[in-house]
């Protein structure tokens, strides 16, 4: 599965977060000598599964309760959704059934990306609009694009404990996060101004960069297009670890800013407020030393 799908499954399973959470309540005491508690992986996996609950909440058709048959489906549309990369083209924009299926033609067949249109559908994350000629034009809603949040957070956990069914993040995973998120944002109406956001998927110095160029015009973002422009007037860099951290706690400030970095700073805080903000959410405990 791509990086965060596999371990937002495992982290929203209700027999792992019911056994977990009263673990982390309460210690489970099997004789005087042996106990069992909650270790600082748990805590981060709960974390996963209240970033989940809060995407949740916020589903278009009405709240849905964690634990019921609806909350499954919808995380695991998502879930399946961006593993077969259906998610990151619809990232881009709209298209077409047979735009969708010539992009994603290494993972679905014709029936399999159907059925998972149809998932998505049912599950309120895609709507379908009419286009000329009658032809369904597919769009991912903001319910949709939010719902990078959980992804985010259990890709950070697969970072720090590495798993042989979790896929390492690629340009394609980097790419449609920036573009999901960034379509959420809003900034202040004096900033105005292009903006690169650089991801090394390497922890070298020397790594290339893959991301996107945002372009700002008081205050909205009127464009975002994968790849980073040399020729924008900000900058934000950083690797896969200090964006993933920077991104979910406001209080690390990893990812290094330049040029205009009044801009570039202000669009990385709005990334953590729109995603991870008020409500604000409980920190992991204990707090994890930076990595890298």
């Amino acid at each position: 599965m791509r990086a965060g799908a596999c371990f937002l499954l495992m982290a929203t399973d209700p027999v792992n977060r019911a056994l977990l959470q009263r673990i982390a309540e309460q210690p489970l005491q099997v004789d005087p000598e042996h106990e069992f508690r909650v270790t600082s992986g748990g805590r981060e996996v709960l974390f996963v599964g209240f970033v989940a609950g809060r995407w949740l909440e916020a589903a278009p058709h009405g709240p849905l309760l964690f634990d019921s048959p609806e909350a499954g489906q919808a995380i695991l549309a998502l879930a399946e959704g961006w593993t077969a990369t259906v998610v990151h083209v619809l990232a881009r924009g709209p298209h077409t059934f047979e735009e969708l299926l010539e992009a994603t033609e290494e993972d679905l067949s014709r029936a399999e990306l159907e059925h998972q249109l149809a998932e998505m559908q049912r599950a309120r994350q895609v709507e379908a609009l009419v286009g000329d000629g009658g032809i369904a034009i597919y769009a991912a809603n903001e319910w949709l694009r939010a719902g990078i949040a959980a992804l985010i957070a259990s890709a950070r956990f697969e970072r720090r404990e590495p798993h042989e069914d979790a896929a390492p993040i690629d340009t394609l995973d980097v790419e449609a996060g920036f573009l999901s998120s960034l379509s959420l944002v809003e900034l202040r109406p004096e900033l105005s101004g292009v903006c690169s956001l650089g991801l090394r998927l390497d922890e070298d110095e020397d790594a290339v960069l893959t991301g996107v160029t945002a372009r700002i015009d008081q205050g909205r973002i009127v464009s975002c297009e994968p790849g980073l422009d040399p020729g924008a007037n900000a900058w934000a860099a950083g690797t896969a670890g200090d964006w993933l951290d920077t991104v979910i706690e406001p209080d690390v400030q990893r990812v290094r800013a330049g040029g205009d970095a009044w801009l570039a700073k202000a669009l990385v805080d709005a990334l953590h407020e729109t995603l991870f903000g008020a409500p604000s959410a409980p920190p992991p405990e204990p707090p994890f030393a930076p990595s890298g």
